[in-house]
């Protein structure tokens, strides 16, 4: 696949699907969180703390040793309180590599803390003032960042500075250098990583297999495909890009025979390797512009259904027992059901019931769930309100929807036809970076962190990872 092409997919698909702010479904409890302080030499010297209140987060400070007077404070793109390259001086700095302002409105403008995000950086902090004592203390409210969604600051970092914030000199105020910082991590939540070793990996598709408890992971920019030992975390690349022309991994499934199944977006292919890697098949679509075969499921019979973003078709693959009889046949014209196809990216994540009577695929662009019968092959519209939908995972009657651009996985219960659905709860984790698919281990949810919105510019966070945590 050319690189330019997804890139564009991306952006059109990020673009018509609009900027949607935190949801607020009902949570299990108020989400809190902090981070713990420190000087350059590793020293605490006080705490932040953040509570959810509805749309707006409290922020608690406590601060000690610094100069008496006004000092500029704000919240730093990446979680790392370590040296590296401030880009403002460009020079390694103490807490440079907690990178420069968070901005989610892309407004790559320093402004007022009571600036709208579209204006000025989203960590836009007010400052804090410190006594003869080198004391300073801080409270206020802000509705420029959340603990979840859009302008989700967990895993993020907040940096205390020498100087006061003029609000109005990029990049930030020239309040001088970073004297203090504490990476913000949820209270009371666990979660593991599983970590990558390419600084190009953008990891979109994820599997498990079980029988050997192996994650494979995708790579939507290279093609690669990683084997993740589940308990020791141990990586090892178990397929190079390019192998069957894929230049591209993104849903990736494991049949019953221990083989993968890769659909390979702009490409307009299915791969299928061998349970050590090797290729077995490339199912190709007719040439067609636009193709983007983009996620896939199994059902009970054999068949793997993919979805098209692109082209309003619904694909299947046919059980055969003979690998080279395997063929990739249009299944569904979705033309011809209520499930309107616009620009941008259409039907994205899908996954089949257990008895493989429905499919259930999630539309990005739109937010809506569609049901799909593989007897009668007729389309009833679930639900909407699923802005930014991308990886589904089905655990009875519950659907698991991975919102990549709202960095989140909503929870939705659905009715015993599967023909109804409400969510429940929507869960940031510890900090999700663009969220795209999901997988189960028992009791745990493993979502990748593909961080696509940095594939068409700007600079990704590393390592790129998988996060493993409790189900909810």
């Amino acid at each position: 696949m050319k690189r330019a092409v997804l890139m564009g997919l991306l952006a059109v698909g990020l673009a018509s699907a609009g900027g949607a702010g935190m949801s607020m479904a009902p949570a299990s409890s108020p989400l809190s969180a902090s981070a713990t302080l420190r000087d350059p030499a590793g020293v605490v010297t006080g705490q932040v703390i953040f509570k959810q209140l509805g749309m707006a987060v409290q922020v608690t400070v406590k601060v000690n040793g610094l100069t008496s007077g006004q000092h500029g404070m704000h919240i730093h793109e990446y979680g790392r309180c370590t040296p590296g390259v401030d880009a403002a001086v460009n020079k390694v700095v103490a807490f440079g590599g907690a990178g420069g302002h968070f901005d989610p409105g892309m407004s790559h403008n320093h402004d007022s803390p009571k600036a709208d995000d579209k204006y000025g950086h989203g960590g836009d902090l007010p400052m804090i003032t410190v006594g003869a004592d080198g004391t300073g203390t801080a409270s206020f409210t802000t509705s420029k960042v959340s603990l979840t969604g859009v302008t989700g600051i967990l895993n993020r970092s907040i940096v205390v500075h020498a100087h006061p914030d003029d609000y109005k000199t990029d990049p930030s105020g020239m309040s001088g250098a970073r004297e203090r910082c504490g990476v913000i991590t949820r209270d009371n939540f666990v979660a593991r990583n599983y970590t990558l070793p390419g600084a190009q990996d953008f990891p979109e598709g994820v599997a498990y297999d079980a029988k050997r408890g192996l994650i494979f992971t995708g790579s939507a920019a290279t093609g690669n495909i990683y084997a993740i030992n589940a308990q020791s975390a141990q990586t090892s690349l178990f397929s190079k890009g390019g192998a069957l022309g894929r230049s591209s991994a993104l849903g990736l499934k494991v049949d019953s025979q221990g083989r993968l199944w890769v659909a390979g977006g702009a490409t307009g292919s299915v791969s299928v390797l061998s349970p050590n890697g090797a290729p077995v098949a490339k199912l190709m679509t007719p040439p067609s512009p636009d193709p983007y075969l983009n996620d896939l499921t199994l059902t009970p019979d054999g068949s793997v259904y993919v979805t098209d973003s692109t082209r309003p078709v619904l694909w299947r693959v046919r059980n055969v027992s003979d690998p080279s009889k395997l063929k990739i046949e249009p299944w569904l014209d979705l033309a011809q059901t209520p499930i309107n196809y616009g620009p941008g990216i259409n039907l994205n994540g899908i996954v089949a019931t257990p008895d493989g009577r429905y499919l259930l695929s999630v539309q990005l662009n739109t937010g809506e769930l569609w049901r799909i019968d593989t007897r009668s092959k007729a389309v009833k519209r679930v639900m909407g309100g699923l802005a930014h939908g991308d990886g589904l995972l089905l655990d009875g009657r519950t659907l698991y929807v991975a919102r990549n651009a709202d960095q989140l996985i909503a929870k939705v219960n659905l009715s015993a036809d599967y023909g109804s659905g409400e969510v429940t709860l929507e869960e940031p984790a510890g900090g999700l970076r663009y969220p795209s698919t999901l997988v189960m281990i028992g009791g745990d949810l493993v979502s990748t962190q593909s961080q696509l919105d940095k594939l068409t510019g700007g600079t990704p966070e590393t390592p790129f990872k998988l996060t493993r945590f409790k189900k909810f």
